[in-house]
């Protein structure tokens, strides 16, 4: 039960980290930022990293189903902290 548990709250959290820099991103390729772009993209690919060997090791639909919950909760809190930073 607490290795779900933590295995879910990795997933949640790399979904949020993303989440925040993926908006980072997009703000540096709207403003022409390169250097901002070269760092996220270099970066990016390594976001996903905690919560790969995760998905892959899932056996069933209902332990997707439930990764895919919590990265939506990830993407949905990384969302409104960008949404409050920005106003």
């Amino acid at each position: 039960m607490r290795e779900n548990l933590i295995k879910y709250s990795v997933i949640a959290l790399s979904a949020f980290i993303i989440e925040i820099c993926s908006t980072f991103y997009i703000r540096f390729v709207a403003d022409a930022n390169t250097l901002g772009m070269l760092v996220f993209a270099a970066i990016g690919p390594f976001l996903s990293l905690p919560f790969a060997g995760y998905m892959v090791e899932s056996k069933t639909w209902s332990e997707r189903l439930k990764m895919a919950i919590a990265l939506s909760i990830g993407y949905v809190i990384g969302c409104l902290v960008v949404v409050t930073m920005i106003n």
